[in-house]
């Protein structure tokens, strides 16, 4: 990666990476290995492993694409912007500076722990104009920040966020009144410094109220009218409570087609790399194969990457109560089964869940996409159920669940399910045609017949069936004559 680190042209900061190889290298942050843990205390110890596991990113192909597509999206619009250094001093120079209409709103959603986070950090820092922001060239000497990335947390004012954005030289010792002024501030500064996306993360959190949305929503419209394109990262449960807002909002919100992150497969490539680099963190502390054991990480953290951490994190915790200070696979169940894991293994378990019934959608809508799938089957419209939508496209590399169902079911009923599916294998048999016996119409109810009916019943009652009758017992006695 040395062509990232050499000064770059005008724009050049896009134009390195028209590749995904190139992508791929760019975005991959190793693992800083962390030496010397049994010297360490249990919670010291736990302490450097996550923060050494936080920085790490391992880039997939879902990844690249999504970074691949955001690229082009900031490459766009600075082309259309600014495409020379000519038409950027022109704009900067200009004494009047026109209001810029809303851009571009893009949501990135997924389940929680999926490194949506990782991969906005990845895109913000492989953006930037390497080795420091300074870009010079015939005597200019510009800051330049192509990328912007604000955690929202728990802030809890739009104006303070907007005060985050701001030059901070600026704003040192100024009073900027009002929210129009510190938005023009702001804008004015994203243009100086030539930034071409705006993304926006912990979107969650900004608001603490299970269902209120109206900050939120006022604060992705401020945002988005800041003259760059926007990006906000959002789980499952915040866009179901945007989707709740009036349609004028909703039409600004998810506009553009969301951005869409998945769990990896228990198979795939970029799982199995991330195993590696996590246990890559303490040599010979985590004898546990990124191979051979990649399937049973997965059911125990349906491969999300923070559940991995957690689940890694605790084993070793398991191991270092024992003693030991090596962790192998019985840690890692021991730490599946644990209270401490236990949020995260209720999460596993409802997934799986997810992918066999739809009852679990209704339970846990924050595991379900928000988003529904419309298919044209034979010239008509059908909406995909819930839960099949989430198994096929959601999660559509999750498949554990049966794994887990068939572990913990009989031999026999093993047995019944392999017969089943045998049978659903075989072709279906030749149309047999039917004749339908029709039975004699009954009377109709009647007060004679009810009497009729009664009448039998107690002349039943009073002289008992022969074969009702309780057999005789004939005693013998002793000079074998009956008694």
């Amino acid at each position: 990666m040395t062509e990232i680190h050499k000064q770059c042209e005008w724009l050049g900061w896009f134009d390195r990476f028209d590749t995904d190889e190139s992508i791929c290298r760019a975005a991959y942050l190793p693992v800083v290995p962390v030496l010397n843990l049994e010297h360490l205390s249990i919670v010291e110890a736990c302490k450097k492993l996550d923060q050494a596991w936080e920085k790490v990113f391992v880039p997939g192909p879902q990844h690249v694409k999504l970074l691949h597509e955001l690229l082009d999206q900031a490459r766009g619009f600075a082309r259309s912007n600014y495409p020379t250094l000519n038409d950027y001093n022109r704009q900067r120079c200009s004494y009047i500076q026109s209001m810029s209409a809303p851009q571009t709103v893009r949501c990135l959603t997924g389940l929680a722990g999926v490194s949506k986070s990782s991969m906005v950090q990845a895109f913000e820092r492989i953006c930037q104009v390497q080795p420091t922001p300074e870009f010079r060239t015939d005597g200019q000497r510009l800051m330049i920040y192509p990328v912007r990335s604000e955690k929202i947390n728990g802030q809890t004012a739009v104006l303070e966020i907007l005060k985050g954005m701001g030059n901070p030289f600026a704003l040192l010792g100024q009073t900027v009144k009002g929210k129009d002024a510190l938005m023009a501030h702001v804008r004015d500064w994203f243009m100086a410094t030539t930034t071409s996306t705006l993304l926006a993360d912990e979107m969650q959190f900004f608001t603490q109220s299970s269902s209120a949305s109206t900050k939120t929503a006022q604060l992705i419209m401020t945002l988005a009218n800041l003259g760059a394109p926007l990006v906000y990262v959002a789980n499952y449960s915040l866009i179901r409570k945007l989707m709740l807002r009036p349609q004028e909002e909703t039409n600004r919100f998810f506009v553009e087609e969301p951005l869409m992150l998945h769990p990896p497969a228990a198979n795939d490539l970029c799982w199995i790399d991330a195993i590696r680099e996590y246990l890559a963190v303490s040599p010979g502390t985590f004898m546990i194969d990124a191979v051979q054991h990649a399937q049973e990480l997965h059911r125990y953290t349906a491969g999300l990457y923070r559940s991995l951490r957690i689940l890694l994190r605790q084993a070793y915790r398991e191991a270092r109560v024992q003693g030991k200070h090596v962790v192998t696979l019985e840690e890692v169940k021991l730490a599946y089964c644990s209270r401490a894991y236990s949020i995260y293994r209720k999460d596993v378990e409802d997934l799986a869940a997810l992918a066999v019934s739809s009852l679990m959608a209704e339970k846990r809508p924050d595991l379900v996409c928000p988003f529904t799938e419309v298919s044209t089957l034979g010239g008509a419209r059908t909406a995909k159920p819930a839960a099949s939508q989430q198994s096929q496209r959601l999660l559509p590399s999750f498949d554990p669940s049966s794994a887990l169902i068939e572990s913990a079911i009989s031999a026999g009923a093993k047995a019944t399910l392999r017969d089943l599916r045998h049978a659903a294998d075989q072709p279906p048999g030749e149309r047999t045609t039917a004749s339908v016996t029709r039975m004699p119409k009954r009377p109709p109810v009647t007060a004679q017949s009810l009497l009729q009916g009664a009448q039998v019943l107690r002349d039943v009652s009073k002289h008992p069936h022969p074969s009702t009758e309780q057999p005789r017992v004939h005693l013998e006695s002793g000079d074998g004559k009956p008694s």
